[in-house]
């Protein structure tokens, strides 16, 4: 059976295929580079028992000559060389971030609840780069070492085999050493990048709960807890500096050793005149030059060691099964019609919890406006999660119209469905993006009209640049009720057939509420809509109100009807409204 590390390495080359013609390439302009090299050592004999012994003066004209031009063709063919190879890494890097990234995008909602962000983030960028460094800058000098290896060992053993038997007696030991440096290393790599992660999750959590660490005076709790981590991040990065740093010098002993015992016979066999110095000199040229690429080499082995740790995180990611997709054959859903119904609707997390929704059953006309109350943890949040199916029944079916939801594309199915959520989120561009995102070829008319309907016009007026401001990262350059009538002008321009209100106007003051619920009033003319609300005020004038008990409906009715009943609803009624 193929071992784990050779078949990541086998799936990172078949990145390769459709590059083999510049692959080709830049193997061929390798072995001019490694032919240069040798050539450049092969001139050593001549230039001293040629020039220096025999006085060759025809020949020290043309020597010099030669030397220059072997380098400059060494230099153009390196750079193509490396240029080619370093292009392919680079493609291939970009491919499986792209990858990667559409991958995650394609993830449920459950995967984004039990992955941290930061994890996702360290996934793209900082293990994508590691095996950058294997597939651009390991790829291109692996093939220019080895080449340059061979040629300089053929050049030795072609000057004196004697001596380069000699001197390949420490070749085992060297191979050993980097064998056993390198399984080290990337055990070392796996840990340094999981507490790279790690660090992560804290600078987001800090970063972005800033507020709340102000408030409860945790600065220096959180300073502690970095450091902390800090310091273990420090501890992991020495250790795979220690034994990194080990190659280059280890190398020089093999080679001093090596090289020690081939100058002392040498030397000997020059001196009683078993050979000349200049063939001793270009074999000696050729033996020193031959430890650079050993030495190279032997740094690539601990750098792709490193990428195979960074390697394994990120196809362990991208082999992560999309549990959500598209059933085959599934259709394209132009609008919706007639209605939407929960056909004994089961839903379970995963396996290891209790079910959060048990047998609901519930038929919604189109145009009707359903609230669903009660209980936080009832389940209300999941039941209209299910719609968009950011998750999926564990048992039992979702229709709208006549078709099971599992059997309409996800594109489609999502196209007629607006969220307007207590946690509203905007991103780090203009106002005139925000409201466009998921309309992105709406007219600045269009634009304009559903701010207007969400009565956020007049503050974008008010604004530097109007539309063109760029709002901050989650809006923090605006208010808590500005950011959320955004939001609702973003769905009223989406123009959806369902719309989810999740807790909508929880988070605000009465001022801002007000106008938030003006805008929603105008976001639910004619449109299916179903309401979340904490506050049993907002959805008094519902055509019918839910109440979902331990992920059960309990009661179902109009609000007086629901007061009568004097069940739940009734309670939790007059927990808000006993005063």
């Amino acid at each position: 059976m193929m071992n784990k590390p050779m078949g990541i390495k086998k799936r990172l080359l078949s990145y390769t295929n459709p590059y083999w013609g510049r692959l080709i390439a830049g193997i061929l302009l390798a072995i001019v580079v490694s032919a240069a090299t040798g050539a450049a050592a092969w001139i050593v004999k001549p230039v001293m028992d040629d020039i220096f012994l025999s006085k060759d003066t025809t020949l020290l004209k043309i020597l010099p000559i030669g030397f220059i031009l072997i380098y400059t063709i060494k230099g153009l063919a390196r750079y193509g060389q490396s240029y080619l190879m370093r292009s392919i890494g680079q493609k291939i890097i970009t491919k499986i971030r792209n990858e990667l990234y559409e991958h995650i995008q394609k993830m449920p909602l459950s995967f984004f609840h039990n992955t941290p962000s930061a994890i996702l983030m360290s996934r793209i960028t900082n293990d994508v780069t590691m095996l950058g460094h294997v597939s651009s800058q390991v790829v291109a000098d692996f093939f220019r070492q080895s080449f340059t290896f061979f040629i300089l060992l053929g050049l030795t053993f072609y000057r004196e085999w004697k001596l380069a038997a000699i001197a390949l007696v420490v070749f085992p030991f060297i191979g050993i050493f980097i064998v056993s440096i390198g399984r080290k290393l990337r055990v070392l790599s796996r840990k340094n990048q999981e507490k790279m992660a790690d660090l992560n999750i804290i600078l987001q959590e800090t970063f972005t709960g800033n507020k709340i660490v102000k408030a409860f005076g945790m600065e220096e709790y959180e300073n502690i807890r970095f450091m902390n981590e800090n310091r273990k991040l420090y501890d992991i990065t020495m250790k795979e500096t220690k034994r990194f740093e080990m190659l280059s010098p280890m190398m020089e002993l093999f080679g001093a050793v090596g090289t020690g015992v081939v100058i002392w016979y040498g030397g000997y066999q020059v001196i009683s005149g078993a050979t000349t110095p200049g063939t001793f000199f270009s074999f000696m040229t050729a033996l020193i030059m031959l430890y650079d690429p050993i030495k190279k080499i032997s740094t690539m082995n601990s750098v792709v060691q490193q990428s195979i740790a960074a390697a394994e995180r990120v196809f362990e990611m991208l082999d992560t099964k999309i549990d959500i997709t598209d059933n085959d054959g599934a259709i394209d859903i132009r609008e919706f019609k007639d209605k939407i119904g929960f056909n004994d609707v089961w839903f379970q997390y995963n396996s290891n919890n209790g079910m959060v929704l048990k047998g609901i059953n519930l038929t919604i006309i189109k145009g009707e406006v359903v609230a669903l109350v009660g209980s936080s943890g009832a389940g209300k949040s999941t039941l209209v999660d299910m719609i968009p199916r950011f998750h999926d029944v564990t048992k039992g079916s979702i229709n709208i119209d006549s078709y099971d939801i599992r059997d309409i594309t996800l594109n489609s199915l999502r196209r007629q469905i607006g969220i307007v959520t207590q946690e509203t989120i905007l991103f780090n561009d203009t106002v005139k993006n925000n409201i466009s995102y998921g309309r992105v070829d709406a007219g600045m008319a269009e634009i304009q009209k559903a701010a207007e309907s969400a009565y956020a016009h007049d503050f974008i007026m008010e604004m530097p640049s109007g539309y063109d401001t760029v709002i901050g990262e989650r809006g923090v350059k605006l208010s808590g009720g500005q950011r959320q009538r955004l939001s609702i002008a973003r769905a009223i321009l989406k123009n959806p057939a369902i719309l989810i209100l999740d807790e909508a106007t929880s988070s605000l003051d009465t001022e801002s509420e007000k106008m938030v619920q003006q805008a929603l009033e105008n976001l639910m003319k004619d449109r299916t809509t179903f309401v979340i609300a904490h506050r049993l005020s907002t959805v008094l004038n519902a055509g019918r109100i839910v109440v979902i008990d331990d992920g059960r409906i309990a009661e179902t009715g109009r609000h007086d009807e629901l007061l009568a009943l004097g069940g739940i609803y009734k309670k939790l009624y007059a927990m808000q409204f006993k005063e």
